[in-house]
């Protein structure tokens, strides 16, 4: 048995966790409080999910909610934060997991080895060398990141050994964009597609303005508050001459599978997150990047940059797939945690082997 803790920020965790059960040989148990609609479990027989209660009330606030600045959130006496612990434990104690994958929580990440089970947890873009992730990090057997190997292996902060970069790791990875473009991109008419997602701050009035300048142009708008909702967005993500979206790191690799030509916004995070991935995707250039500092003009000249571009090569893609390094990528973390519910305590770092269709990560005894 394997663990997979979801965190129920936005879609993407959850997203990841069942794109990498799929992969895995082992049963799974998905633990998290995000929502589960019926159809998205890939193996209901082998992959279980397991409920959790939220742990908070809808505010932001709490009794000494950091523990002296040592936690991100664990506020003394709210009951949704203690009945999920205890079912964390319960769960432990009752299936004996190999490995819990914590994405992400300091706080379940501790719980976990605190019954003795080895925890791998994922590391997040952006400057995250504070105590509670220095804690976290220092405690797992292994730390994995989605992203490509060309935005680095570093030693995270209170970690002693590199992360395992295992490139975006995206549900559509085993679909073919070209399959999707029965209108080509780069004829007719041109097609920007708005992704406003359910994570953060989709209401951003600029794009409304920009959307009102771009006259030539046949935008269409998913998500965001009373928007219009798409449970799989592939065909349209592959259809777009162009795709605005935000920078989670879900969402650029969703887009990376679609070989999509992109228009990055970040959102405000904590520890910078979304700036990180908008300055990698900026690095390899193979998007254009706004800040939310830009003017309504600002955002207009990267749209049509992006739309340029785009149509210079009707009908081909941007080149962000292979430079995402998507196809393999659950694969590659499912190997991981594999390697390490063998060997929790086998020498590391692991390495990137290729093999035919991606690469496959291995521990340096295995």
């Amino acid at each position: 048995m394997i663990g997979i803790y979801a965190h129920h920020q936005g879609s993407g965790h959850l997203q990841r966790a069942l794109a990498v059960a799929a992969e895995l040989r082992d049963e799974v148990t998905i633990l998290t409080s995000a929502p589960v609609a019926p159809g998205m479990n890939p193996d209901p027989k082998r992959v279980r999910i397991l409920p959790l209660p939220l742990d908070h009330d809808g505010s932001a606030t709490g009794v000494a909610p950091t523990a002296g600045g040592r936690l991100h959130w664990a506020p003394v006496h709210q009951p949704g934060l203690r009945r999920r612990m205890a079912l964390l434990a319960e769960w432990i104690d009752r299936t004996e997991p190999a490995l819990l994958w914590t994405d992400i929580s300091v706080e379940v990440t501790l719980a976990a080895r605190l019954t003795g089970t080895p925890v791998v947890a994922t590391v997040l873009p952006g400057r995250r060398d504070d105590a509670p992730h220095a804690l976290a990090h220092g405690v797992c057997s292994a730390l994995v990141a989605g992203w490509p190997r060309s935005a680095g292996a570093p030693v995270p902060a209170g970690a002693d050994r590199p992360l395992v970069p295992v490139g975006g790791v995206s549900r559509f990875a085993g679909r073919d964009p070209a399959d999707a473009r029965s209108v080509a991109r780069g004829r007719g008419r041109p097609r920007v597609l708005h992704l406003r997602g359910s994570g953060g701050d989709a209401a951003d009035p600029r794009w409304d303005a920009v959307r009102a300048q771009l006259t030539e142009v046949d935008w269409e708008s998913l998500g965001g508050p009373g928007g219009r909702w798409v449970a799989d967005p592939w065909d349209e993500m592959c259809r777009a001459d162009v795709v605005v979206s935000a920078a989670g790191q879900s969402s650029i690799a969703d887009l990376a599978a679609a070989d999509a030509h992109v228009v990055a916004a970040p959102e405000a995070r904590p520890f910078d997150e979304q700036d990180a991935t908008a300055a990698h995707l900026e690095r390899v250039g193979l998007g254009a990047v706004v800040r939310r500092e830009d003017s309504v003009k600002d955002l207009v000249a990267a749209v049509r940059r992006a739309l340029e571009r785009a149509r210079s090569t009707p009908g081909s893609g941007s080149g962000l797939r292979e430079a995402w390094e998507v196809d393999g990528a659950a694969q590659r973390l499912a190997g991981v945690l594999e390697s390490v519910a063998r060997e929790p305590d086998a020498p590391r770092p692991f390495v990137l082997e290729p093999v035919a269709q991606g690469l496959v990560a291995q521990g340096a005894g295995r």
